[in-house]
């Protein structure tokens, strides 16, 4: 099958709004991972609003960001689809399925995604879809955000669209259908995190209106509670990211990277630099981070 000037290899993943190919471009000869979307994205209105926000996020920089390489819309087949860069290792979806992570990597990888999520934010981009199955990490133990396909503009109002995502990592927000900003994103960054340490999620039920239920109302039990390993102060970190009022979450991604750090610096054993509080000093801590983990 070709799509563009790339030759699409296998599918290597599909979710509820396309499917991922492993595939080979043949004028630069490098593999390459495609997203291909449904063929609905490619006539009328939503023909450009799929290529407006495929370049706004062609626009992130950011070393814990997939990188895209390209986007288009297959003209034979009338498939809308984004070129990436193309990485070996597992999402995070699969690394849970082992069971939950060591609270310092876990913080580690949450700090790292919060950057990344930082640097979309800046440029007006919220995820909307943070979940473990889009965070990879790679063999030489990177962490990637992947799949900004739910992205919307920060400036768009988000009422006016239909539920998108997974449900046990919905925000009240967007459960209700009022706007979404950052901390959106963070509610849902919270989830992971607490799943990472746990090993299970924290509005887990049997129903959509039962998760539903649960996210909006329900407090969960403290991450301690199901793992007394944990240090002080990170049911508080988490508490924090899941509050169902988005003011009392944290402010920015980057204040949740601020008190992540100190948790993930359990295991390391060099000294580390002072904090710092802009994106290129939060890059580089979270990288050492990373390493020690």
């Amino acid at each position: 099958m070709q799509v563009g000037r790339y030759e699409i290899l296998e599918i290597i993943g599909t979710g509820a709004n396309g499917r991922v190919a492993r595939a080979h471009d043949s004028m630069i000869g490098r593999p390459v991972a495609i997203k291909l979307f449904p063929k609905e994205l490619a006539t009328g209105e939503a023909r450009q609003r799929f290529l407006q926000e495929a370049r706004v996020v062609g626009q992130l920089s950011h070393p814990s960001i997939i990188t895209l390489h390209d986007m288009g819309i297959d003209e034979a087949s009338q498939t809308p689809y984004l070129v990436m860069e193309f990485l070996e290792g597992q999402p995070l979806d699969r690394i849970l399925d082992k069971g939950s992570i060591p609270f310092s990597r876990a913080s580690a990888w949450a700090a790292e995604v919060a950057c990344a999520l930082g640097a979309a934010h800046r440029k007006g981009v919220i995820h909307g879809d943070v979940k473990p199955a889009n965070v990879l990490i790679t063999d030489d133990g990177r962490v990637k955000l992947m799949d900004f396909g739910m992205a919307r503009l920060a400036s768009r109002d988000s009422a006016a669209t239909p539920l998108v995502g997974t449900p046990a990592y919905w925000c009240p927000e967007q459960i209700m259908g009022k706007p979404q900003d950052a901390r959106s994103d963070i509610f849902s960054l919270g989830v992971v995190l607490y799943e990472m340490v746990t090993g299970k999620r924290p509005f887990d039920a049997d129903s959509l209106q039962g998760i539903c239920g649960r996210v909006l109302s329900s407090t969960p039990l403290p991450p301690s509670h199901a793992n007394p390993s944990l240090p002080a102060g990170f049911d508080g970190v988490v508490a924090r990211c899941l509050a169902k009022d988005p003011s009392a979450r944290y402010p920015m991604t980057e204040a949740l990277a601020e008190a992540l750090y100190p948790l993930a610096r359990r295991k390391v054993t060099t000294p580390q630099a002072p904090p710092q509080t802009n994106g290129n000093g939060l890059r580089d801590r979270a990288a050492r981070l990373l390493r020690s983990a």
